[in-house]
């Protein structure tokens, strides 16, 4: 039907009263919305520490390990021990052929022996020796105060002419004879007195001696005995097969008690110090254990490159065994004085981190400069000042400048 102008003038103003009796746009509901306060929690900012546990891996060891292994080469002719067998300190574990190590001894002894009768033969020698010097000295000295006398009265006989030259120069020449036998009867006294001979004889029975000594040393490293009490925990050897000094047979440990043994990175190693307590977990027969740091290497092991560190354990447990893997949980303990705050107030965005600060009823979006954290804890360093509220729950709902309902916390 056709429709005149009034008609249509009227349809046109209908429709505009029912738009305006439409609901809200999104952009009018989101208005609304963001000027009902955000029911959130709060805690302050507070001066405290922050503890972290750097985590580590590392295994239980023995306490003691000892290798032995022969000081000579042979042949075992004895092998008293097995594996998992507990031995006592300086119980024999094995032995080795001495017919050779015997015979060694007896040609040593007998070295040794000859010596000692060349060096009494050559005392005896050396005592005639010493005493026929000391009485050819003293006739030796006779004969030089009767030569210079006799000189002495040639001399003044001469001189009254009652003696002819010649006599005089007999009685010199006899003279000088006697100091030259005196001299040389002096000589041989200090000789005798020295006694050279003897002395190389006696380097000579030391010598022999030594090499006794050590020929009853070699006899006795034959047998191998147990330096320490523990397990016998490797057995390399077998009766009749030849040991050597470079091959270990038997492998002996000392579990009582057992230590956990790691490694330490430089990084690690500084925050790390003798007595520091740490928690050891053992995932195999899901236990946790205290321990305390009980050694710290000075040097770097430099195939590892770390340190080694040792630890004690509390509690010893029969379920423990040597070579357990465990992971080791090393507290450290920072200073009161940093300002801390609830790890869960701080949020990330962008490559920034942020937490609500309550001014008034207003939360106010604030950047902060965190450091160490545990896992409810964080350190910041700024953006906060000691005794300011922040937002710990109800953050996912704010936006900065939102206004906020404090509930309590539960």
């Amino acid at each position: 039907m056709k429709m005149n102008k009034g008609s249509l003038g009227l349809l046109l103003a209908l429709a505009v009263a029912l738009a305006g009796c439409t609901a809200p746009d999104a952009a009018t509901q989101q208005t609304q919305t963001d000027n009902k306060p955000v029911p959130v929690q709060v805690d302050t900012v507070k001066k405290g520490s922050v503890s972290t546990r750097a985590g580590v891996t590392g295994k239980l060891a023995p306490n003691k390990e000892v290798t032995l292994a022969p000081k000579v080469g042979g042949k075992i002719v004895q092998l008293n021990v097995k594996l998992g067998q507990y031995v006592k300190q300086g119980q024999v574990l094995f032995s080795l052929e001495k017919t050779d190590l015997e015979n060694a001894v007896q040609q040593a002894q007998a070295a040794y022996d000859l010596a000692v009768a060349n060096l009494k033969q050559s005392n005896a020698a050396s005592d005639q020796g010493l005493q026929q010097a000391k009485n050819g000295l003293v006739q030796a000295e006779q004969a030089l105060r009767d030569a210079e006398r006799d000189y002495q009265r040639m001399s003044d006989l001469f001189k009254q002419g009652a003696v002819s030259p010649q006599q005089l120069e007999q009685a010199q020449a006899a003279l000088t004879n006697a100091k030259t036998a005196y001299a040389n009867a002096k000589e041989a006294l200090e000789m005798a007195e020295k006694q050279t001979g003897v002395a190389v004889t006696q380097a000579s029975v030391e010598q022999a001696r030594i090499s006794l000594q050590n020929a009853r040393e070699q006899l006795a490293n034959a047998t191998v005995t147990a330096p320490i009490s523990g397990f016998v925990s490797a057995v390399n050897g077998q009766v009749g097969e030849m040991a050597s000094p470079q091959a270990p047979v038997v492998t002996i440990v000392d579990t009582d008690p057992l230590i956990v043994k790691a490694n330490l990175s430089e990084e690690e190693v500084t925050s790390v110090k003798k007595g520091d307590k740490v928690k050891i977990q053992i995932s195999a027969i899901s236990k946790e254990l205290d321990g305390t740091v009980s050694a710290i290497s000075p040097v770097m092991d430099q195939t590892l490159r770390a340190y080694p560190v040792e630890i004690a354990l509390a509690k010893q447990d029969a379920s423990l065994k040597a070579d357990m893997v465990v992971s080791i949980q090393f507290a450290h303990q920072q200073t009161n004085s940093m300002l801390v705050v609830p790890l869960k107030a701080v949020f990330d965005e962008n490559g920034k981190r942020f937490v609500y600060k309550l001014e008034g009823d207003t939360a106010k979006k604030v950047e902060v400069q965190t450091g160490i954290e545990s896992s409810d804890l964080v350190e910041v360093k700024a953006g906060l000042k000691e005794g300011e509220q922040i937002v710990v729950r109800g953050q996912t709902l704010l936006k900065d400048g939102a206004k906020v309902n404090v509930q309590p916390t539960s």
